[in-house]
């Protein structure tokens, strides 16, 4: 089964909401239309898949898709954009729009379909567009059809309302005999009208894909509709936009988070580096004696960073704080520990100059406020206290945009070169700043993806980046390519300093 995204339109409707690029690169809750669109298909098992580009097409650039750009898409329209991509129109095939939202089971019951033309029809359409205005009404494609739910007649027309009525959702499935059928009506239609009007449009190139639905239905070409009643949404106005984000119990069934962490407490001891000594005796060596010291992990985890500073010492009190209860829950209470939920930047109920020592391990990324966690660490600090900080950096200065573009599929993140650490403490007033590099070398891709949490398409969006970036970028990386798996030299930065 393969997939092709109408996905060339500028999304003019939805005015500032664009923002100077594709329709299909909205957000909704920091996912965007062609996103969602794809952790669904890929969901569904559809793996295939191909985006139609036009307006800003350089935008539209995410790994692991096909693309066909439509350079005249400002004079054209839906079926000229699909047959710029007639090199894919081949076997079963789903047709789709750039700007809609759907469910799992909406996708599935159009790819269930046994007919060899299946229209995606929302029955109940005057819910779904209760709050557009009477213009944004007379650009919706209706479909009238039959007792058998054949279609009678379809577009974007006025037309009497029928019982038997509903909207095209702009989903269309095609099997290999539909989407030869669908090719030879288009041949023919524009051998004829090509460069003149079309029946219900000023030229052929700007017809609609309802249109030629509507010519092959008065030729007798069967179209079936696939009867929908929820779980869809269009976004073509700012009404639109407006409904999704206030309708979060919808969205929030189809919008998948990067980082999902309580999947990734399932894992998470399970991550390579987490457990890696180089890291952890680093760590254990700048902390030097604790004997009867107060000392507080942020982002502790799963208590990896105190187990190894408590084996060290048992002599000190240990104190843990995270954002995530699943993570903490895989501590064994046998440690000890006072564990407890707290944001890096509020450690409320924590005093002023409390602890002697305070560590952070792979968590300072996730800050939403440097300014605020770092002033936080420097409170709870006793005076000649002593802070350690530990992030990963990208290999060199020419990674940089890889590292970022790739993170982006995995968490929001800050990006660490070692100056920035260091500045982090220098700009809190910490004293004798000190740094250590710390190579983890041999670290799985599979390993680090697999046990991340992370949703599969950003999984196979990350991994394909690692197997297409340039020689330069693998070189600093030193990768080495083993039985479907990556192996990589990871970099850290260890920084302490005292208040």
């Amino acid at each position: 089964m393969k997939a092709i995204v109408l996905a060339a339109g500028q999304g003019s409707r939805l005015g500032k909401i664009c923002e100077s690029q594709p329709k299909c690169l909205v957000k909704i809750e920091d996912n965007t239309l062609l996103e969602i669109q794809i952790n669904i298909l890929h969901a569904c098992g559809v793996e295939d898949i191909s985006t139609i580009r036009g307006y800003k097409a350089d935008k539209i650039n995410i790994p692991g898709l096909k693309y066909y750009d439509n350079p005249d898409y400002a004079g054209t329209n839906m079926l000229h954009s699909l047959f710029c991509a007639r090199k894919e129109m081949s076997g079963d095939v789903l047709i789709l729009y750039g700007d809609i939202l759907y469910e799992k089971q909406v996708l599935r019951r159009l790819i269930d379909s046994t007919h060899d033309i299946a229209i995606g029809v929302m029955v109940n359409w005057k819910e779904a567009i209760k709050q557009r205005s009477k213009i944004a009404l007379e650009e919706l494609e209706m479909v009238h059809f039959d007792s058998e739910n054949r279609v009678v007649e379809i577009g974007k027309r006025q037309m009497e309302e029928h019982e038997t009525m509903g909207q095209f959702i702009g989903m269309v499935k095609c099997s290999h005999r539909g989407i030869e059928i669908l090719k030879n009506n288009y041949d023919r239609i524009k051998k004829h009208y090509s460069g003149k009007p079309f029946p219900r449009t000023d030229v052929f190139e700007k017809a609609w894909l309802t249109d030629i639905f509507q010519e092959m239905t008065e030729l007798g070409v069967p179209l079936h509709c696939v009867i929908i009643e929820r779980g869809w949404m269009e976004i073509d106005t700012p009404e639109d936009y407006e409904r999704a984000l206030i309708d979060t119990q919808f969205v929030r069934r189809l919008v998948k988070r990067k980082t999902n962490w309580n999947d990734r407490a399932k894992f998470y001891n399970d991550l390579d580096w987490v457990s890696k000594d180089e890291l952890l005796n680093t760590i254990v060596k700048a902390a030097g004696n604790l004997t009867d010291k107060n000392i507080l992990d942020i982002g502790t985890g799963t208590g990896k960073v105190l187990m190894a500073l408590k084996k060290q010492c048992q002599e000190a009190d240990y104190y843990g704080v995270d954002i995530c209860q699943s993570m903490l829950d895989k501590i064994d209470a046998s440690y000890g520990f006072n564990l407890s939920i707290r944001e890096m930047e509020d450690l409320y109920g924590f005093g002023d100059n409390e602890f002697d020592l305070v560590t952070a391990r792979m968590v300072f990324h996730h800050a939403n406020n440097l300014g605020k966690a770092m002033s936080e660490v420097y409170r709870v600090l006793k005076p000649s206290g002593k802070f350690i900080l530990c992030e990963g950096n990208p290999p060199n200065l020419y990674s940089i945009k890889f590292y970022k573009d790739m993170f982006r599929f995995k968490e929001d993140r800050i990006t660490f070169l070692l100056d920035d650490l260091i500045n982090l403490l220098a700009y809190q007033e910490f004293k004798e700043i000190t740094s250590k590099t710390v190579i983890l070398k041999n670290m799985s891709l599979n390993n680090w993806l697999e046990k991340s949490g992370l949703p599969f398409r950003n999984v196979d969006i990350i991994r394909k980046m690692h197997y297409d970036c340039d020689a330069l970028v693998q070189k600093a990386y030193n990768m080495s390519f083993q039985d479907n798996d990556i192996l990589m030299d990871w970099k850290f930065s260890v920084i302490s300093g005292i208040k």
